[in-house]
């Protein structure tokens, strides 16, 4: 139905399922249990032509009827255990194409550890879960067609929230107050070529003094023949802990300079190549820096950056190639940060498969037409990482990489997932090292029918004093309609957790029948 004349789209479902599951955990006997999980959810979206909204909402009642000795929290291991959900996000355009709101937001439940994933969820395991909440609001401006100057500017408030951390029972309540700015010539001023960017985020923290980082990165360009210009570069790292001392690192900031040589052949193909030295304390240290981005064809195009910063050897890499049926992806970043700006991070997320907003299977979504696909009223793409470290207030050195295969034809959708991230907790010099491999397969038996199979395998590796443990798991669901409005789900899982500490050496074999009805 239609609303002001715009298209407004609410659908509600309620989602009944029963579980019965064996549990065993080091050498202790396995344990039956038996669950039923109902889940209402609604969700909701709305267009115009100045305002986009998406909104996600459920609510998950467990109950239980045995439970197993894993949990250890008195609360999860009531009869009844509720959760709910949500997920939002709203776009309200004040000036066209010059300047725009966004307010983003989530509540959802993980493990305070995350050596837990996989194994804790709202049905095994829930004492592990803890609830977390980040919202966020962000004003963006940009000068439309710049003529001699560009200018982009964005101001973002988040707070995120929980009820456990690391370092309380207490859970975390931070705020973070980023600006990023942007400075760069218009398409009238052809003498000189300049684009310099900075970046300041100030981050409270419940348990330690704020945590403050500035980044400013400049570039300065002279044309001195056809299509080659001489550039001058500069960058500025600073971060400030307020006062807490970084156990294994006694200073990451940074100073670098130099000189070199940029080739432009057209607007979406240039490569750089730079002679630097990078200052820190009294540490000087000489390097060749290398920028290259790259748009070998309209469905295929790399960015590539090399340098160097206080932890030594600096990269970054984004990498995208899209065929008709077939689509690959490959991207690496390092970054200093932490729990709460990731999960409240505002950076456009782009990937190979766009979903029904708040949607985590494969069969809810499709592959986009372009590389630059915009996503409308509803749609999310699908994430090919997930934020993978304790919630914890510590700041945080990150390197992530992501690698995705996707395919989608007819009637077979196929994702092949390869994450990598080591993070290094600064204040309390421990490194976390997680892979992950996932293999997601769904195929459309019919009109009615379809069937889908997951398969992951992790290595966490909580610190480089330990032995990764490795968990498999494997999903296999078969979906039906039997009506118009009615679903039937049926499913099986197999999970095996191999730890060298006997009480996380464990395994969790389910099976599940559920019905799903649309309103």
């Amino acid at each position: 139905f239609s609303v002001f004349c715009q298209e407004l789209d609410i659908k509600a479902t309620v989602n009944t399922t029963g579980y019965t599951y064996e549990t065993q955990i080091g050498d202790e006997e396995a344990t039956q249990s038996e669950a039923i999980l109902i889940k209402p959810s609604i969700i909701g979206s709305y267009s115009s032509r100045r305002l986009s909204a998406s909104l996600s909402a459920n609510q998950s009642i467990v109950k239980k009827t045995s439970d197993s000795d894993i949990d250890t929290d008195t609360d999860s291991n009531s009869a009844t255990q509720n959760y709910t959900d949500l997920k939002y996000t709203t776009t309200l355009t004040l000036i066209e194409n010059a300047l725009t709101l966004s307010l983003n937001g989530a509540q959802s439940y993980r493990n305070v550890n995350q050596q837990q994933d996989y194994f804790s969820d709202k049905v095994l395991a829930s004492g592990g879960l803890t609830k977390t909440s980040n919202n966020n609001a962000q004003l963006s401006f940009s000068i439309p067609n710049p003529l001699y100057f560009g200018f982009d500017l964005q101001s973002t408030y988040s707070k995120t929230k929980t009820d456990q951390s690391q370092e309380s029972t207490t859970g975390i309540d931070n705020n973070n107050l980023g600006v990023t700015a942007r400075l760069y010539q218009g398409k009238n001023i052809r003498a000189v070529n300049f684009d310099i960017s900075a970046q300041y985020n100030d981050t409270s923290r419940s348990n330690f003094q704020n945590f403050k980082s500035t980044r400013v990165q400049g570039n300065l360009g002279f044309p001195i023949v056809n299509k080659v210009d001489f550039i001058v570069t500069a960058g500025l790292e600073e971060y400030d802990s307020g006062g807490a001392v970084f156990s294994n690192r006694s200073n990451i900031d940074t100073t670098s300079y130099g000189a070199g040589l940029k080739w432009k052949p057209s607007n979406e193909r240039n490569l750089s190549l730079t002679y630097n030295q990078l200052e820190e304390d009294a540490n000087r240290t000489k390097f060749v820096g290398l920028n290259l981005a790259w748009a070998f064809t309209s469905r295929t195009a790399l960015n590539f950056d090399y340098g160097k910063r206080f932890y030594g050897d600096s990269y970054r890499l984004d990498f995208k190639h899209s065929l008709k049926s077939l689509r690959t992806s490959v991207s690496y970043s390092e970054d200093v940060t932490t729990f709460s700006r990731l999960g409240a991070s505002t950076t456009t997320i782009t990937g190979i498969f766009v979903c029904e907003f708040g949607s985590t299977e494969l069969t809810d979504c499709f592959q986009p037409d372009s590389l630059d696909y915009q996503l409308q009223a509803g749609e999310e793409f699908r994430a090919t990482s997930e934020i993978d470290t304790d919630i914890t207030e510590e700041v945080l050195f990150r390197k992530s990489g992501t690698a995705t295969i996707g395919y989608d034809k007819r009637r077979v959708k196929i994702s092949v997932n390869a994450n990598y991230s080591q993070t290094e907790y600064l204040e309390s010099d421990r490194l976390n090292t997680n892979r992950r491999l996932s293999f997601n397969f769904s195929y459309a038996l019919g009109r009615k029918s379809d069937i889908s199979f997951v398969s992951t395998v992790t290595k966490n590796q909580r610190s480089e004093f330990e032995k990764a443990d490795t968990i498999v798991t494997n999903n296999i669901n078969f979906k039906r309609n039997i009506g118009r409005y009615l679903k039937l789900n049926i499913g099986a899982r197999l999970l095996d957790r191999e730890s060298d500490t006997l009480v996380r050496d464990g395994s969790d074999k389910r099976l599940t029948v559920g019905l799903n009805y649309t309103f």
